[in-house]
């Protein structure tokens, strides 16, 4: 595995995946490099906790069931607090009517999994906490 880098500007960040093991990994990259990470097994749990914990990213799988990843980022986005949340689709769906749904979701990146630790890391700091 290559070297974590660590966040210069911690951020929080709510990783949402049905597959608990790929959220808990995701999760524990993103701890050690220095962000305050919480995660949700599901879309619902993600509306839920998004409102709880108000973070700054989330990291989004698209492939879900009973509610896709792109139908929550939407719901995430008619949110008062959810206008300036930065959404990461972060799944396994790569090709391009995919990243064009996710950008028609509202959704601000995609990223195909597995992504690196370098990537992460390259676009959390592109983001600032406001």
């Amino acid at each position: 595995m290559e070297d974590v880098p660590h966040a210069e500007i911690p951020l929080k960040v709510l990783v949402v995946d049905d597959q608990a093991d790929s959220a808990d990994a995701v999760a524990f990259m993103l701890s050690l490099m220095g962000h305050d990470v919480h995660t949700a097994y599901g879309p619902r749990e993600a509306l839920d906790k998004f409102r709880l914990v108000r973070p700054t990213v989330v990291f989004m799988d698209i492939s879900m069931p009973e509610l896709s990843g792109l139908e929550a980022a939407a719901r995430i986005r008619s949110m008062p607090e959810g206008t300036s949340t930065t959404i990461i689709a972060l799944t396994g769906l790569g090709h391009e009517a995919d990243r064009r749904r996710s950008r028609e979701a509202s959704i601000d990146h995609h990223l195909v999994k597995p992504a690196s630790p370098t990537v992460l890391h390259r676009l959390l700091s592109a983001i600032h906490p406001g």
